[in-house]
């Protein structure tokens, strides 16, 4: 299996990310390793990690796991921000802009057509939640697929940003608070009591019996 161009840049960059959550001893070693590694190279690190289905052994019984399907398992650390019974929104660990979002199907779905409308409901769920809670000029969707899995980018738009706009790495400290935000209730609304005001004219003194 040959790992497509397009998708070597956006897989390194998952890997290096979730290295640095991690306390291995040689983990720079390790990142200096990925950054340098070409597409077989890339591919052969992901076989022996069990991110990827090795291709020319025989296929085991269940289903092969990718980069998405591995988050979904819970084998790859994520920030998870909502959930239904076909797909998991977590946060884009490397945020085009505040967030940033991926929803992604519980089930291997190698085409958008194939996408459930529960993840598409999703994926609405949570375009709203990031609307009323960082109040962005605009949400944009676009469809992702790595390594055949398909997933639904959110992006919420503050000024120009767009998919072609420069990533960041974000923080798990950064994540958890975008979390805590978005879990947030909004504050019920207090409703104060009309003031009476008490003059001349609105008040009755008690008749004065002689």
């Amino acid at each position: 299996m040959a790992i497509p161009k397009d998708q070597i840049k956006k897989l390194k960059e998952q890997l290096l990310t979730q290295l640095d959550s991690t306390n291995l001893p040689n983990k720079e070693e390790i990142k200096t390793s990925v950054e340098a590694m070409d597409a077989e190279e890339l591919e052969e690190f992901l076989i022996q990690n069990n991110l990827i289905p090795d291709q020319s052994q025989p296929q085991q019984t269940g289903q092969p796991k990718c980069v998405f399907c591995s988050i979904v398992f819970g084998e790859i650390p994520s920030t998870k921000i909502a959930e239904n019974e076909k797909a998991i929104a977590i946060l884009e660990i490397n945020p085009i802009s505040q967030g940033h979002t991926i929803i992604i199907p519980k089930e291997h779905i190698e085409k958008p057509e194939d996408i459930p409308q529960e993840v598409h409901d999703l994926a609405n769920e949570v375009s709203e939640k990031l609307k009323s809670t960082f109040n962005p000029k605009n949400i944009i969707l676009e469809n992702t697929n790595i390594l055949g899995h398909e997933a639904i980018n959110i992006l919420p738009v503050y000024t120009t940003e767009n998919f072609t706009s420069p990533k960041k790495q974000a923080t798990p400290e950064e994540l958890a608070e975008i979390k805590n935000q978005l879990e947030q209730k909004p504050k019920e609304e207090i409703k104060e009591e009309p003031q009476i005001e008490i003059n001349e004219t609105n008040t009755r003194l008690p008749r004065r019996i002689p």
